[in-house]
Formats: structure tokens, sequence, C-alpha cells
């Protein structure tokens, strides 16, 4: 090479250092003014594993997308390995090696592999391209001029690379250059496009909270201490108050709409929910909005914020680091506490401020369901559970064969347990809607109960309280002192409880088929999905897998508060449920069933699948029609529906749900029995079932009479 063509290189490679350097610094400008919100920087060692682990493995780009994920893997890891070769290239300039000394006699070796990677890169690449320019229906826009020009470049250096190690290149010289000037032109582009998170995304991985949905809690002494014109943030207002990491988060974005794709909101339409709009939006907003600027309205809209149910899919599909919950637990903050305005859980708020339940129901209705059930009070007993009803569980009448279920389970296991005269609400959904204030007040409450009666270990069927006791209230310092040592979901109950012999399952016949629904909160964020899959496979229920799944669950709409208001995301989890053929729909928390319930017929919680497979004698422990609690003789299934369908022939008008039918039979078997039995007479066409406000009610079908009872039916025994 000539001396001036050096002299040439040197300058151009200055310069596209420098040229790059000033870009990131100009970048970091925005990043750094915002304040810090939390610790970033805390437990290095774990960060870094976690970081080289994802961007090793490639973990979360190919769970999401295997095939696009593949080829993208390909790319990186061939831009990783020609980083030895891009050195070896600039330093041949002045006739040293590196790779000579380095390898010695494996140098032909290695530049075989490096072949073979370029021309898999240049097939991943390709079919990158195709993908996002020709198979315009599937790509994530926008299909920017960087992302061609990007993948040309790469084909490019892979073709000079691969024409640079023939024996007999074509054009050498001038290989050699336009390699370089690839090269050269690169950090530039960089800059300007995506593909700066090649830099961001690694660091924006580090820098992650260590699990889904940690939110920092607001310091509201502190606050409420705030000298007049001291400066206070309730949340994100504006765009001063966005954080750093967030800021940084908007630049890494890589756009590939993964978060978007997974969104139940998203895919519902029609509320202007868009995880990856918002995430540009705040990008764009770093360089074009002044500091007094509001974030909703600018970022996010009202609609959108809305719409969210913090399930914490678009968060959970992102490969690249970023915190959607956060940007979107900031903003509801802002609503709920500082502006007021785009409130769509008012009503909610102001039920758990009135009736202490978000369902707005009065005390006496969870006092009747302890009477009713006869449910055990908590004593203090050192291995005792406490049974955390929550709020569906203690207020909605309609899951109370559920309640009944469980309790049935726990006693035939032998586990001492007992439940609060008066139980608070956590507070989950009040804190995902942004009132702060309200989730702490709850918190208090809750845990000077669970002090109080010397509560040390909880088993809850609601995966919302399950995670704010075992997740959030940890981190109010001032509450931690004296939580209880172990919280756990009824299906981690009970899988251990059915593992160690304790809890005897016998089903009967051929294996139920049934749709299990993952809930959010609990394969997402708990990383629960085994256990409930041990269990019923335990009782004998044969699942057919829906689509979305464990932590890739798609949310019945239920999140943020949605199970109370008018929330309606769930059209397409309900769509995979039908789809799916099941004749049973089973989940594993009580918000799921009130909001999918009527997708099918019959909906169990996985507590009744494993009620009627216990190993019983023949005596039946059952709910009177006076709400009391009696045991009786019953002949079996058939008994039970020849009963029921004889009131209803008998009172053809009638429209009754289950505790109402077990007033008016006057035997009653088991709750979770009189379920079963007024389901099997929906399925051959006697009895009718009707959704309506949460509550199933039973009626005699049209045209059904005395004689067309099912043939196995028996005349009661008086």
């Amino acid at each position: 090479m000539a001396p001036w063509e050096r002299v040439l290189l040197v300058l151009l490679v200055a310069g596209s250092t420098q040229i790059f350097v000033l870009g990131v610094a100009r970048k970091l400008r925005l990043v750094r003014a915002g304040a810090p919100e939390r610790p970033r920087f805390d437990h290095a060692a774990a960060r870094l594993r976690r970081t080289l682990r994802e961007v090793l493995t490639q973990s979360r780009v190919i769970g999401g997308r295997p095939v696009v994920g593949m080829l993208h893997a390909a790319v990186f890891f061939g831009f990783v390995l020609f980083g030895l070769e891009t050195t070896e290239h600039f330093l041949e300039a002045f006739g040293v090696s590196l790779l000579g000394p380095l390898l010695g006699g494996a140098l032909p070796a290695f530049r075989a592999v490096m072949a073979a990677v370029a021309v898999l890169v240049i097939a991943a690449i390709s079919g990158l391209a195709f993908r996002r320019f020709v198979l315009v229906r599937t790509s994530p826009d926008p299909r920017s001029w960087t992302s061609a020009v990007v993948a040309a470049f790469i084909v490019l250096l892979m073709v000079t690379y691969l024409n640079s190690i023939r024996a007999a290149p074509i054009a050498p010289h001038a290989s050699w250059w336009l390699h370089s000037a690839i090269l050269l032109a690169f950090p530039a582009l960089i800059l300007r496009s995506k593909h700066f998170h090649i830099l961001l995304a690694p660091v924006s991985i580090f820098l992650r909270a260590e699990r889904l949905g940690d939110y920092v809690p607001l310091d509201l002494e502190a606050l409420a201490e705030a000298t007049e014109g001291e400066e206070t943030a309730l949340g994100l207002e504006t765009m001063s108050s966005v954080p750093w990491k967030m800021r940084l988060d908007f630049l890494t974005c890589v756009e590939c709409r993964r978060c978007t794709d997974n969104c139940p909101a998203a895919l519902a339409g029609d509320n202007g929910m868009d995880p990856r709009g918002f995430i540009l939006a705040g990008r764009a907003a770093l360089a074009q909005c002044a500091a007094g600027d509001p974030v909703i309205g600018t970022v996010i809209s009202e609609s959108a914020l809305g719409a969210c149910v913090t399930c914490g899919a678009c968060q959970y599909a992102c490969p690249v680091g970023v915190e959607h919950l956060e940007l979107l637990v900031g903003a509801k903050r802002a609503q709920a506490l500082a502006t007021g305005r785009g409130v769509v859980a008012s009503d909610f708020f102001r039920a758990i401020e009135s009736f202490g339940n978000g369902l707005a129901r009065p005390r006496q209705e969870r006092q009747a369901l302890l009477s009713d059930l006869a449910l055990p009070r908590f004593k203090g007993g050192e291995d005792e559970w406490l049974l955390w009803l929550g709020c569906v569980w203690g207020f909605n009448r309609s899951q109370r064969d559920a309640v009944a279920a469980l309790q049935e389970v726990l006693d035939a296991a032998g586990v001492p347990w007992g439940v609060l005269d008066d139980e608070p609400c956590c507070g989950h959904h009040s804190r995902r809607q942004g009132e702060e204030a309200q989730f702490q007040d709850l918190a208090e409450r809750s845990t000077a109960a669970l002090r109080k009666h010397g509560v040390r270990r909880i088993v809850t069927p609601c995966p919302h309280c399950l995670h704010t006791i075992r997740r959030d209230y940890p981190g109010l310092s001032r509450l931690d002192d004296g939580l209880p040592l172990e919280v756990v979901h009824h299906s981690e109950l009970l899988a251990r409880l059915i593992a160690g012999g304790d809890l005897q399952l016998d089903p009967q016949g051929p294996a139920t088929v049934a749709a299990y629904h993952d809930p959010c909160y609990l394969a997402r964020f708990e990383a629960t999905s085994d256990a409930p899959r041990a269990v019923l496979a335990a009782a004998g229920i044969e699942i057919r897998e829906l689509p979305h799944r464990r932590e890739r669950t798609l949310c019945c709409g239920g999140g943020a508060a949605g199970f109370a208001r008018e929330q309606r995301v769930d059209k397409p989890r309900r769509a995979e449920i039908t789809a799916s053929g099941a004749p049973l729909l089973v989940t594993a928390c009580p918000e799921c069933r009130t909001m999918l319930d009527a997708t099918l017929d019959r909906t169990w919680d996985i507590a009744e699948a494993v009620a009627r497979s216990i190993r019983r004698p023949a005596a039946l422990r059952c709910v009177g029609g006076d709400g009391g609690t009696m045991t009786t003789a019953i002949a079996g299934m058939a008994d039970l529906e020849a009963r029921m369908l004889k009131m209803f022939t008998q009172h053809p008008d009638e429209e009754l749900q289950l505790l109402e039918i077990a007033g008016k039979t006057h035997v009653s078997g088991r709750l979770i029995d009189l379920k079963h039995a007024a389901d099997a007479l929906v399925e051959v066409g006697v009895l009718q079932l009707v959704h309506r406000s949460g509550a199933r009610y039973y009626h005699l079908a049209e045209g059904v009479g005395t004689a067309e009872r099912p043939a196995e039916a028996t005349e009661p025994v008086n």
C-alpha cells in the first residue's frame, strides 16, 4: 500500500472515531439529564452473569421468535467473531499481522471456519432483509432506509472478506478499500439508526431491575414534608421527571415490535395501546421536547394508559432490557396523584375506601361466606396456614364453589389452616393503577393484621395477592419486620401435598380434557408454571395447551383493577380458549376466572379439579340449603342430577344460582358436586347456563319436561 494511502486511512479512522465519540456524547447528555430512581449497579456480579447469559446465548431474542431469533443470533455471532479479522484487516495496511503470530499453523483452519461463518451471515442477513422488506405483513414497521443500508453493508463485508481469502482474489486492492470504507462508515450509521442497540443493549440488560414489576415506592413522608417551592414529582408528570434509565431505554429500543405483538390491549385494538410506539415516542421526545412538557400526551396517551393491565408481557418479551412497566406505572401515578385526569379506576379507588374491596360489596357478604361454609378461623398455631382469600373469593358469591373445594382439599390433607375474620385488601391493583398512597395505606393495614395474629405462613388462590405480599411488601422497609416467612400460591401448596403423599388422589375414568390458562402474575411474575400442571396431571386432567402459555401467557384483562371495571382486552385470550376445542377451562386465579368464566360452559379453579379426585369415604361433607353444614349419604352424581332436574321441572320459571338450588332441593351435595351436576345437565341440554354480572345462573331449557330427565338419573331417595 502506498504511503499516501496509509495517511488517508489514518485520517479516515480518526474522523470516523471522532464522529462516533461526539455522537455518543450527545446521546449520553440526553440520558444524564434524568435523575436516578433506584440502585442500578448493586449486585454487580449477578448483573454481569445475567448480561453474559442473555447476550451470549441470545435467549430472549430466540425465545420469542425462534426462526427470526436464530437468524439474528447468526448475524450477532458473526459480528463478534469478525472482531479479530477486522483488527487484522486494518493492521495489514501497515504490514503488521495479529493472527499470524497468534495462530501460527492453525491460521488456514481458522480462515476456513470464518469463511463458513461469512456464508452463514450472508444467508441470515438476507433472510432478515427478505422478511422485513418483502414479507411486509409479518415484518415489524417501520422499514427504514438505515435497515436496508445495514443489510447491504453486512453482505458486502462478508463478500469482500471471502474474496480476500481466495487464492486469486478479484481486484484485491479495490476490494480491500471497499471493505475498509464500509467499516469506517458503520459507526456513523449506527448512531443514526436503531442499530445503536448493538452498544446499548448489553448496558440496558445489565442495568435492568432484578425482577419484573419491581416498583420503587414513593416516599410519601418526604413528599408531605417538602417545603413550598421545593420541586417534587408524583410519578412521571413532565419530561424532567423521566429517570436516566428510562431515557436509556428510549435509545436502546430495537423497534422489533415484540412488546406490541405480545400486549393483550394492543391485540384487542381500538384503544391506542402500542408499547413500541410509546417507547419510540419517548426517544423523539428526548430530542424535541422541553423539560416541562407533559409525559402523558407527549410520550403516551391517556387511552393507552387506560387500556394497560400491567400484565408485563411487553417488558418480558423485550430482548434488550427496556422496562415498559416503569413508564406505564409512573404515568399512572401522575394521573392518580398529581393531575387527576384520565384516571380509569376512580370507581375502584372509591370502592376500596368505602367498602374495603374493589367489588364494592358490603362486609357482611364476606361474613356470610365464612358462616355458610363454616370456614375455620386462624388461631396462630406454629404450623398453621393462613388462607388469604382475596377480594374475589371473599366477596364474589359465584366463586364459593372454588372456596369450598379448597376447604375440602386442605381438610383431606390434614393441613391446619384458618382465615381471618376481617381481611384487608392487599392493595395490589391500587398500586398498578398509580394510587401509591392508597396502596401503602392498605399495605400497612394488611401487615398490621398479619402481625396481630402471628401469621407465619400464607397460602392464597390469588396470584395478585401472592405477588404483592411476597414481593411488594418487603420493598416497604417500615413494613418488612415481622412479615410471614412463607407465602405460596395454592397450586404450589397442592403440588407439595400431592408430591409428599399427604393428599391422595384417585381420578376415576378417562382423563378430563381441559384448556389451562396461566395467570400472568403466577406464570410471568412468579415463574410458577410447572406446579399447576403437575397438580392437574395428578387430578386426571389432560391439558390442551394454548398458543400463549407459561411465561408468555396472554392476559385475561383482569389486571390493574380490570376485573372490577369495564376492561375489555380479553378478546384475544377468549379466542385462543375457544379455538382449543376443550370442553373445560381451568385456571388458577379468581380474577382470571371472573374474566373468562363465560368463554366455555364449564370453568374450574384448580382446587375444584383436585377436589373431584380426592379419595373419600361414602359419607360426603356437604352444604345444606340453610347455609349450614351437614353430612349425608348421597347415592352419587346421578342422584344429584335427578334431584336438581325434579326441582327445575316443578319450578320451570326459576333461574337460580348454586346456593339457591341447594335451598330449593333441600338435600344437596358438596357445593362443587352441585356445580358438576348442574354443568352435566347443561351439557346434555336439559338446563341452560346464563352468565350475568359475574355470576352463574341455571334455568330449565326450553321444551324440557319431567319425562326428558337423563336416563342414568335415579329417583331421589326421600
